[in-house]
């Protein structure tokens, strides 16, 4: 293992007690927490800062640079947590378009911060305009993304956009079975959350999407601004699938594996009801206790 502060290798250097790579799928930032041994105050000497870069590099999975965000110190321990999220876009900005894209929007988003963009079976539908009202960036643009059927990540210096059901149609990555979890696996297959149909008006134009597959009430939208009712209807689909693709979800835990990481495709065997293709939405691995914990949901593949 490697790790790597301010870019300079550091893990000869220091006592570590615990460390944990949480790598997403774009739901949430990915992140690191490190717990040092601090006995004699040498962190205090380091002088490290919210902002400075940390990434960690295991057996050919890279987390890429995150920031640290959070700095704590106790009698002997010093622990560090640090983000994906660059420190500058914590900022809420107020801009309008016209006659744009959402990869547009995403790589003038990208560039602002010195990131590159990566686009994943992202269709380049125009926006007649597009209003972000005091928001911050990639919060702006993962609503605008969601409303597409996609979702946004930072890793490694890019920005990843992608459509869901084009990552979750990908091949799988590994199978795994009873024999390989450490602890009881745990798969739900729920209707609590899920919706049968959504609809999204503004003003006089609506549109609206069905899944007839999902149990559930109609969802309403009435604070999204569309420009024609195919909009609307794509809108709908979108944020439907947002909602029901989570209607089967489960996780395991395994013995350590950085070769899953979130946005991979697994494949459940020797389980029965929950056997089949699964999105991995979260991968913690846990490099100190040698594990790895995985949030799943099944992957949807009716639309």
């Amino acid at each position: 293992m490697q790790l790597f502060y301010e870019g300079a290798e550091i893990q000869k250097d220091v006592e570590l007690i615990s460390l944990v790579v949480q790598d997403s799928c774009g739901d949430q930032q990915d992140a690191i927490d490190l717990v040092f041994a601090d006995s004699h105050g040498q962190w205090s000497g380091w002088n490290p800062r919210k902002g400075d870069r940390l990434e960690v590099v295991q057996d050919g999975y890279r987390s890429g640079v995150l920031w640290v965000d959070r700095i704590r110190q106790e009698q002997g321990l010093f622990s560090l947590g640090a983000i994906s999220l660059p420190p500058a876009a914590r900022t809420a900005h107020t801009c309008v378009w016209e006659n744009i894209t959402l990869q547009a929007l995403a790589a003038e988003k990208a560039a602002a911060y010195g990131l590159g963009l990566q686009c994943f079976g992202v269709q380049p539908f125009p926006y007649a305009r597009v209003d972000q009202i005091a928001k911050k960036d990639f919060a702006f643009l993962q609503a605008r993304a969601r409303l597409e059927g996609c979702t946004m990540k930072i890793d490694g210096g890019q920005v990843i956009l992608y459509q869901d059901a084009f990552l979750e149609n990908q091949p799988v990555v590994k199978r795994l079975t009873p024999a390989q979890f450490l602890e009881e696996p745990v798969f739900f297959d729920r209707a609590d959350n899920t919706y049968t149909s959504c609809i999204v008006r503004w003003g006089q134009v609506s549109g609206s999407f069905a899944d007839p597959a999902c149990i559930g009430a109609q969802l309403t939208v009435e604070d999204v601004p569309v420009h024609s009712q195919r909009e609307a209807q794509r809108f709908a689909q979108g944020l439907l699938r947002s909602y029901n693709k989570r209607e089967a979800s489960g996780e395991v835990i395994t013995a350590l594996d950085v070769s899953i990481t979130g946005g991979n495709v697994i494949e459940i065997g020797g389980m029965g009801h929950s056997d089949g293709r699964w999105f991995v939405e979260l991968a913690q691995h846990n490099l100190a206790e040698q594990q790895s914990n995985f949030r799943l949901h099944r992957c949807l593949e009716r639309y």
